[in-house]
């Protein structure tokens, strides 16, 4: 059965549509809208997993208020090469250490999608858990098909996920972005996956609700969501399928209004402050304050000591020690929180109340919607700069769109709705539901069974591997390199970091016990394709085996749990064309130094 997912940066959902019938799934019954799941993870100390509404209220209840207590750790360790001329390059791992709160019980994800964007984002670490973004997303997506198939009582194999119209300006990284996504479906359990963008989501819901007519209309999307807004002019109704005109995707979402909001509230913490004779308060503690996510930065040991100084020498010494509160008991997601209601309140009011009250911090504003219009005045003319260039790539004049379609949350916000109806007249402007008419779109684009294919990376996870077998006798196999799943056949290591670019890749398990072999031919294998080989071999060990000499090292690691600590393992590639490969032993000629665990195999087919 083919479902319909939409992953939003703010909020995610699930639709089902059997041709008659558009079925919204259940996800969040503690949420507002049941039927929507908020994109918060909330991972503790013991790796528990909390999602939506429930991440949100357990976050706010083990953290909020809670001072940290920050301590220098062991964080992992950064590859060092030394030589290399006439002879094969030492690699060993140097020690890194950062201050960790080792008071936290848990750690909140927001806006997990909005990562994509940065191409040097590839994941976090959690309670000395290093997740993949992939991994990430796919706590959210496994979420999504597990009570999919729970109301349905059907196995979903297939699904159509949505993703923007761009992640970026950069064609490469929207290439990584939706790589990463296709990951994320199938390691959540989707065996066929197809992708639509978003806003052309929207016109198969709308279109679908034309059929019946034989006239076709002209179209215009507004789909403003917590990260992104995608434009899109496109034909509908009639008897043939939407066509897509033109299509852009503009990188402001309802999370940059938020900011705006908070930036307004900078005074209360610091903002045109003078913390001594002639010298302005930092603007880096200011940047740091527009995002609950950076403030806890500002809690650690040296920057706590600046602002405790600053409270002393400041003009504005009750700034000072609310901006103490803020940053050291964590009550920065609470903040945004009422900010997010500010803002949703001044779409049905002309103007609201913004109060926050915790200790030192008291903030009392009557916030005017004029106001929050002045705020957001950059973004509304980036928006309108947008709209009329997408509408030139379409070859169409305001006057000819027939409809304008309002979908998004942020698509409520009367300053968009006034810029669309001066554009293109009040009268062509139709709200569709906010949160559910992308999701909607997407669930009747699986029902006709369309979709976009994934791109040439699929080839990267189909496993090319067949024919194993190791000199020893002992069980080798095919496998999916994964982080958290255990490392060997005959070992119970788990896999504590697997870089993103190697996770999900085709692999060869190994036996742990084969790390003394020193047969120059060990490991065979056959390969449907060419592709390149990867080995991750321990770093203890001063010189590698002749074989392996004539891999490239790569600047990846991976780090297993061994009783005796994390230990770690450079990566090293190399090309082969489709036939047998051959791999000596872990402890082969030219071998020299300690090498007490065997050593990894991954594959990545080539396109």
């Amino acid at each position: 059965m083919r479902i319909g997912i939409d992953f939003g940066t703010t909020n995610s959902s699930v639709a089902f549509f059997d041709g008659q019938k558009l079925t919204p799934i259940e996800l969040d019954p503690r949420n507002e809208n049941p039927h929507v799941l908020p994109s918060l993870i909330y991972i503790q100390r013991d790796q528990t997993t909390r999602l939506g509404s429930v991440a949100a209220a357990a976050y706010l209840q083990q953290e909020s208020g809670r001072r940290p207590i920050w301590e220098r750790r062991h964080m992992g360790a950064i590859e060092m090469i030394v030589g290399g001329a006439g002879s094969s390059p030492i690699r060993y791992m140097h020690d890194i250490f950062d201050l960790v709160d080792t008071n936290a019980n848990g750690r909140l994800l927001q806006s997990v999608k909005t990562a994509l964007r940065d191409p040097s984002y590839e994941g976090t670490t959690i309670f000395e858990r290093y997740y993949p973004v992939d991994e990430l997303i796919a706590l959210i997506l496994s979420a999504l098909k597990e009570r999919a198939e729970y109301q349905l009582d059907m196995h979903c194999e297939s699904v159509v996920l949505g993703r923007p119209v761009k992640f970026s300006d950069d064609p490469s990284i929207n290439a990584r972005a939706e790589e990463i996504l296709f990951k994320a479906a199938r390691f959540a359990g989707f065996e066929e996956i197809t992708f639509q963008l978003e806003p052309n989501a929207a016109a198969h819901l709308y279109h679908s609700s034309l059929q019946a007519r034989d006239a076709e209309e002209c179209v215009f999307i507004f789909d403003f969501g917590g990260g992104t807004l995608d434009l899109t002019v496109a034909q509908v109704g009639g008897r043939q399928a939407p066509r897509v005109l033109a299509t852009r995707g503009v990188l402001v979402g309802g999370d940059d209004l938020d900011r705006r909001i908070m930036e307004s509230l900078l005074p209360y913490f610091g903002a045109g402050s003078q913390i001594g004779p002639e010298a302005d308060f930092p603007f880096y503690m200011l940047d740091l304050l527009k995002s609950w996510q950076t403030m806890p930065d500002l809690s650690r040991p040296e920057q706590l000591g600046k602002i405790r100084e600053f409270q002393k020498s400041s003009n504005n010494p009750r700034a000072m020690h609310a901006l103490e509160t803020l940053v050291s008991e964590k009550v920065g997601f609470a903040l945004f929180k009422i900010i997010e209601r500010t803002k949703h309140q001044l779409s049905d009011e002309l103007f609201t109340r913004l109060d926050f009250v915790y200790k030192d911090i008291a903030i009392h504003e009557r916030v005017l919607r004029r106001q929050f219009e002045e705020l957001i005045a950059e973004e509304r003319a980036v928006i309108e700069q947008e709209i009329r260039q997408v509408l030139r790539e379409a070859g169409v004049r305001p006057s000819q769109i027939n409809v304008v379609l309002r979908t998004g949350g942020s698509s409520l916000v009367p300053a968009f709705v006034n810029l669309l109806a001066d554009i293109f007249g009040e009268e062509k402007l139709r709200e569709m539901d906010p949160l559910a008419s992308v999701v909607g779109g997407m669930a009747v684009v699986a029902h006709e069974g369309g979709g976009r294919q994934p791109g040439a990376y699929t080839r990267h996870y189909d496993n090319p591997i067949r024919e194993v077998s190791a000199g020893s006798g002992r069980h080798y196999r095919p496998s999916t390199l994964r982080s958290f799943r255990i490392a060997y056949m005959d070992r119970p290591y788990p896999l504590m970091r697997v870089p993103l670019a190697l996770n999900g890749l085709p692999a060869i398990r190994t036996a742990d016990l084969d790390y003394e072999v020193q047969a120059t031919e060990h490991l065979r294998f056959r390969l449907e394709r060419a592709a390149t080989v990867y080995v991750a071999y321990q770093s203890t060990a001063e010189r590698l085996p002749q074989w392996l000499r004539a891999f490239q090292p790569e600047p990846l690691h991976i780090e297993i749990a061994h009783p005796g600590g994390r230990m770690y393992f450079p990566v090293y590639s190399r090309i082969f064309p489709a036939g047998q490969v051959v791999l000596g032993g872990n402890q082969a000629a030219g071998c020299r130094g300690p090498a007490f665990m065997n050593y990894l195999v991954a594959v990545k087919p080539e396109k």
